[in-house]
């Protein structure tokens, strides 16, 4: 099976509402990849168990410095997945997968995002938190480095 390309930009906002809008605009007949969502994220005791990836949005909209990583599978076409991270620095970071036409995908991820923030990779989750994001997008970007 070929590699998956991800498309990752930078939100302009942290909240379920720029969340669950991009989830219906790209994946609007999708099903969460994860059985459930624990926080703090990888903790060895866990403080909060929640089910739905809906109830996780909305919780990380409530405590900006929680992070998160939200998976989709697209039940229909392309892209064939969709993805969420919100960052320890209260950031959201959207994000697709798709097996071609990854320029084009690109595209319209930033259009609809209204970001010019983002990068393309190979089956790779995204920076941790805005800071190293807007560096790999602009190192990802920047034609002048040899």
């Amino acid at each position: 099976m070929p590699p998956y390309f991800d498309l990752y930009v930078l939100a302009r906002e942290r909240s379920a509402a720029v969340a669950n809008h991009f989830l219906d605009a790209f994946v609007p007949d999708r099903d969460q990849s994860a059985a459930d969502y624990g926080f703090p994220k990888y903790a060895s005791q866990l403080e909060v168990v929640l089910k739905s990836a809906a109830e996780a949005i909305q919780y990380c909209e409530s405590h900006p410095v929680e992070t998160q990583s939200i998976y989709f599978r697209n039940l229909g076409t392309d892209p064939a997945h969709a993805m969420l991270f919100f960052t320890s620095d209260g950031g959201l970071i959207l994000g697709l997968s798709v097996l071609g036409r990854q320029d084009e995908w690109f595209g319209r991820l930033k259009e609809y995002a209204r970001s010019e923030v983002g990068y393309i990779t190979f089956e790779s989750p995204p920076a941790a938190t805005v800071a190293e994001f807007r560096q790999l997008a602009a190192r990802a970007y920047d034609t002048d480095a040899t």
